[in-house]
């Protein structure tokens, strides 16, 4: 599976140490360049790679910005660019955006979700990754799909 990520899933599973599961989740991420300048100080693993959008992809960036980041935007631009399985997407509002182009999409939790389908970690570890994102460093998330996420664990 190939994916485009946006900002926020590099962030949230950096700060849970767990950017690593991107490698072996997926055969390929990639970020646009609005991404790689959002995360500032943030080192990249080599497995992530930059990536431009296209002339016309600018353009419609540029034209669309409003209530999305411009890593958002460039994010679903790549993704439809390059066919991505998936876009990596936290915001609700971009994720519904997205879902509106025809994009799959998953977010921080959903990696996490997917790491533990494929027995990469546990569900204890899963759980307490997903605490530790809500607790810790300020992911939203309701109580109610916090625990229909934990219900659905193996």
């Amino acid at each position: 599976m190939n994916v485009v990520s946006n900002t926020s899933p590099l962030i949230f599973l950096s700060k849970i140490e767990a950017l690593e599961l991107l490698d072996v989740c997926f055969d390929s991420i990639t970020i646009p360049i609005a991404v790689e300048s959002e995360l500032k100080e943030l080192a990249l693993p080599s497995y992530i790679q930059r990536q431009a959008v296209s002339e016309l992809g600018s353009y419609y960036v540029k034209g669309a910005i409003g209530n999305l980041h411009i890593g958002e935007l460039e994010a679903m631009v790549l993704a439809q660019e390059i066919k991505a399985d998936y876009v990596l997407l936290d915001d609700l509002g971009a994720r519904k955006k997205a879902i509106r182009q025809g994009l799959n999409v998953m977010g921080t939790l959903g990696v996490l979700k997917l790491a533990n389908a494929k027995k990469i970690i546990s569900k204890n570890q899963t759980t307490a990754y997903y605490d530790a994102l809500v607790n810790q460093h300020g992911l939203y998330l309701s109580a109610k799909i916090l625990s229909l996420l934990k219900a659905s664990l193996i």
